[in-house]
């Protein structure tokens, strides 16, 4: 599982277990919504994750659509609701800072003392208030910053009805024993590389020398190319492709990060 701190772990953990719902925010590709699957497997949960990013049409994403059937409409309940009918569920609200405001609006009454929502394509159009479940639990994650231009500002009364936790990108040494984790202690020697490269986009943002960061994601994804392609190439093809999206900064971005893979011998017998 990804690194978080002990104790901000375990007081996410506790604060789900008694009903409380929290958010976390980071930098994307730094393992919120595995830390989410994570924690409700812990619990003995069983996690669903709503894409709120893909809500534009809030109504049908969140609480269904009909269907046409032999000459007869039926209303089909959306995955969320049935969700939050469905004991023992953590409700994973997925990049909430890409939904839309009907989306808010519907989630808003779920997240408070209320715990209902009005589906009023229900009972032949009359409308019934469905309750959550007493063991359902709320999750949600977000990126919020500059570095995000599809993402917004959230509104306070929404951030008020959680408790927020900050997940920061795990150090290059962490994501080796992930790494190790998840294949064996080969790969992630070989990968040591590739993790130093890492940390040193983390060290560069954050002296404002680099526009973007090397996320956690996008290293474990190269992570089976090793095989077959050379660090070199993993390296300019997949981990500074993000790079060539802004023409002002590929030349400089990109080269800076080169010149330090050059240095530490990256493309040594390439």
């Amino acid at each position: 599982m990804f690194i978080i701190d002990k104790t901000k772990k375990e007081m996410l953990a506790t604060l789900i277990s008694s009903g409380k719902n929290c958010l976390l925010t980071g930098a994307t590709g730094c393992g919120k919504t595995t830390l989410c699957i994570d924690v409700a497997n812990e619990l003995g949960m069983n996690p669903l994750v709503i894409n709120m990013g893909s809500t534009q049409d809030a109504r049908t994403s969140l609480i269904g659509y009909h269907t046409l059937e032999n000459g007869n409409t039926n209303f089909q309940l959306s995955d969320f609701i049935k969700g939050i009918q469905t004991p023992n569920t953590l409700i994973i609200l997925d990049e909430l800072s890409r939904a839309s405001d009907d989306a808010f609006n519907i989630i808003f009454p779920l997240l408070d003392f209320r715990k209902d929502i009005r589906v009023e394509e229900l009972s032949n159009g009359d409308g019934e208030t469905i309750m959550v479940d007493p063991s359902v639990r709320f999750i949600a994650t977000a990126n919020i910053g500059l570095d995000y231009s599809s993402a917004r500002s959230l509104d306070r009364a929404l951030k008020d009805r959680f408790i927020p936790f900050h997940l920061g990108y795990i150090s290059g040494k962490q994501l080796g024993k992930y790494i190790t984790t998840l294949h064996d202690g080969e790969v992630s020697k070989k990968a040591k590389p590739l993790l130093q490269v890492y940390d040193y986009s983390h060290q560069q943002y954050k002296e404002s020398k680099l526009s973007s960061q090397i996320s956690t994601r996008m290293v474990l994804e190269c992570v089976p190319l090793m095989d077959t392609f050379s660090l070199k190439d993993i390296l300019n093809n997949v981990l500074l492709a993000m790079y060539e999206e802004d023409s002002c900064s590929v030349i400089n971005d990109a080269n800076i990060i080169r010149e330090y893979a050059d240095s530490i011998g990256m493309f040594n017998n390439e």
